[in-house]
């Protein structure tokens, strides 16, 4: 998850996470006091994130000047929570002088899956528009990535899971097993759903990745894996706005750049 970048300051680490439904914000060190947050992230988060940030900081006792660092989760996710996750760490980042990191949400469920699992650990969350992210580890330990994360329709996903399942013992976690738990266990009778305590990251796990990345005070890139709805749906969108399809593509690329 570290790529490059120099080591977090010492003091508490700020992690924000919206990609997921539940909306997380966390203060800390790994091995010491843990303030969480969370709350509602659809549609609520540019709204709810930055209170929760400041009620978090306060039980913490840390101004954000205090910070070691804040860092961000990138994704895979969606869209306008991981867009509003990063676009506060990087006011945080700018306007407190404090470095910033990104972290990517999958070995984050996998590392915290592998506490309690062996063999190979597959993450898989919601994707919308009939697909999943998916992302297979080998868990021995520490979890080895046998593949970098992709969106997958379900199909995909069951074929990939069934080669997972030849590899060893197969355990899913995350949002997106638990919502298509039957379509999966077609597919993968044998495998393990770690259930609804699988589809969230375990703090610590977090907050290990997080004092292990790499730091810096350029923006994180986000990682989206698909074309947002919008896109997907562009000629819609601009048959009912009377526009052509070429002066709809400039408008959407437009707005995505001033964001």
């Amino acid at each position: 998850m570290a790529s490059g970048g120099a080591a977090p300051g010492q003091g508490p680490l700020l992690v924000l996470c919206g990609v997921s439904p539940e909306l997380t914000v966390l203060c800390g060190r790994p091995g010491g006091r843990v303030v969480r947050r969370a709350g509602t992230a659809r549609g609520q988060a540019a709204e709810t994130l930055a209170p929760m940030i400041a009620s978090a900081m306060a039980e913490a006792g840390v101004p954000a000047s205090g910070l070691g660092g804040v860092a961000c989760v990138r994704g895979p996710g969606s869209f306008t929570g991981i867009r509003v996750a990063l676009a506060t760490a990087l006011g945080l980042s700018f306007g407190a002088g404090i470095p910033m990191a990104g972290l990517d949400f999958l070995p984050l469920l996998a590392a915290s899956a592998a506490k309690r699992a062996g063999g190979v650990v597959a993450a898989v969350t919601h994707a919308r528009a009939g697909q999943v992210y998916l992302q297979s580890f080998l868990a021995d330990g520490d979890v080895l990535p046998l593949g970098g994360p992709e969106a997958l329709t379900l199909a995909q996903a069951c074929a990939r899971l069934a080669d997972d399942a030849a590899v060893g013992p197969l355990w899913l976690t995350g949002e997106g097993a638990m919502r298509h738990r039957a379509v999966l266990l077609e597919a993968v009778p044998l495998a393990t759903f770690l259930g609804a305590e699988g589809c969230e990251p375990d703090p610590d796990v977090v907050l290990v990745a997080a004092a292990g990345a790499g730091y810096g005070f350029d923006p994180v890139e986000p990682l989206y894996l698909r074309p947002c709805d919008a896109e997907d749906n562009l000629a819609g969108f601009a048959a009912v706005r009377g526009l052509s399809p070429d002066e709809a593509a400039i408008r959407f690329r437009q707005a995505v750049t001033e964001k």
